[in-house]
């Protein structure tokens, strides 16, 4: 069953008296899933005058003041996977009973674990609806009989990515219609502090600016994107310098980053930025946007440069290609790990300015075609009513 968006409902009526938890792994940072969750909850508060809570199982100050400033209401209930089963169960019944005191609530979990928890304890509690809500392409799950009966215990089940989707499908045979592939929706407003970032970054003024807005894990092969750059600064002719920015948390592969970009002679062409508040701000000030990974669902990242306009060269795997669409993908989608591949790409874009602005162009009207937060938020609760319909 697919949801469908084209009916106009008034969706606060169709609501009254339901309450929308959301469950998130942490408050402390915001990755790309947090981030969809908060879009998802401002439009939920914003546009149909719904009740939000949120749920997460590490505290911290960075979401909990966003979530307060849409008008949604929180609560830390503490929860780790490595402590004892006592320390587990007591988290479990703290969660179902702030939950069975939530009259009418729709359970809406944002990270592999939340979907888990959500799996497992749905049916203790007195909520009305319940999602398993993929947002990778499978990197976070074992295949273990826990989390086969989490799917099954829910009441839908829904993906950002066709890769996840089809991970689910056959991994643990569940089948295809009951997936419903759901595109993130993008807004990018959150913490916009217009940084002049080439002042922050003690770069010239004329600098153009490559970025990569993606947390440093190995799966983003970042290692790939250093090959790659040597190669475009070896063939680079033009008198502004060319500065390759890397923004996003630094993970435990970060330390072999920086002495591979100083072996290859990068040191004054590369910036590790780390995570960066004002994400939209670097991305305008960028010449134009990088994606070197190889596993991704469906990358906020990609369409965060879409959404303004920039082009984006990316790897050829299906969470990618999912954003891009296939009009542009000889000149946009690499080879996944290929070096070669990655850093021609970028040398024949630069080279076309006009064609960057056309790319760039298809690539914003992409975003509101396909990628409007209006779209992704309709089509959830489109889901949700059509699963009380069905019940």
């Amino acid at each position: 069953m697919q949801p469908t968006t084209d009916k106009k409902i008034d969706y606060s009526k169709k609501f009254e008296g339901k309450v929308f938890v959301i469950i998130t792994n942490t408050f402390k940072f915001m990755g790309g899933a947090e981030r969809q969750a908060l879009i998802l909850a401002d439009y939920l508060v914003s546009e149909i005058g719904a009740e939000v809570h949120f749920i997460a199982f590490e505290d911290g100050d960075k979401l909990k003041n966003i979530i307060e400033a849409i008008g949604c209401k929180w609560k830390y209930i503490p929860l780790n996977f490595y402590k004892s089963k006592f320390d587990k169960a007591y988290s479990y019944i703290k969660l179902v009973s702030y939950i069975n005191k939530i009259k009418g609530a729709v359970l809406i979990p944002y990270a592999a674990i939340s979907n888990k928890v959500v799996g497992q304890i749905f049916k203790k509690t007195n909520a009305s609806f319940s999602f398993w809500n993929q947002r990778d392409e499978g990197r976070s799950l074992f295949n273990t009989k826990n989390e086969k009966k989490a799917l099954f215990n829910v009441s839908a089940i829904v993906s950002n990515s066709f890769e996840g989707r089809d991970f689910l499908v056959n991994q643990y045979n569940i089948p295809k219609h009951k997936i419903n592939v759901i595109n993130n929706g993008i807004k990018s407003d959150f913490d916009n502090k217009n940084i002049d970032w080439h002042k922050k970054l003690n770069t010239d003024k004329q600098a153009l600016i490559v970025s990569m807005i993606a947390n440093v894990h190995s799966f983003k092969d970042h290692l790939t994107l250093l090959y790659a750059w040597r190669i475009v600064l070896s063939n680079y002719n033009d008198e502004r310098p060319l500065i390759l920015v890397l923004a996003g948390t630094l993970g435990p592969t970060v330390t072999k980053l920086k002495v591979l970009g100083f072996d290859l002679n990068l040191s004054q062409n590369l910036i590790f930025a780390g995570p960066v508040d004002d994400v939209r701000s670097l991305i305008s000030a960028s010449y134009m946007c990088v994606f070197s990974s190889n596993l991704e669902g469906c990358p906020n990242g990609v369409l965060e440069c879409m959404e303004q306009g920039k082009v984006v060269i990316g790897t050829n795997i299906s969470g990618v290609g999912q954003a891009l669409g296939n009009k542009y993908e000889n000149q946009c989608l690499s080879e996944p790990n290929n070096a070669e591949d990655l850093a021609s790409k970028i040398i024949s874009l630069y080279e076309k300015p006009s064609l960057l602005v056309e790319i760039g162009q298809y690539n914003k009207q992409r975003i509101n075609k396909e990628f409007s937060v209006k779209k992704m938020a309709e089509a959830h609760l489109e889901l949700i009513s059509q699963t009380f319909n069905d019940n």
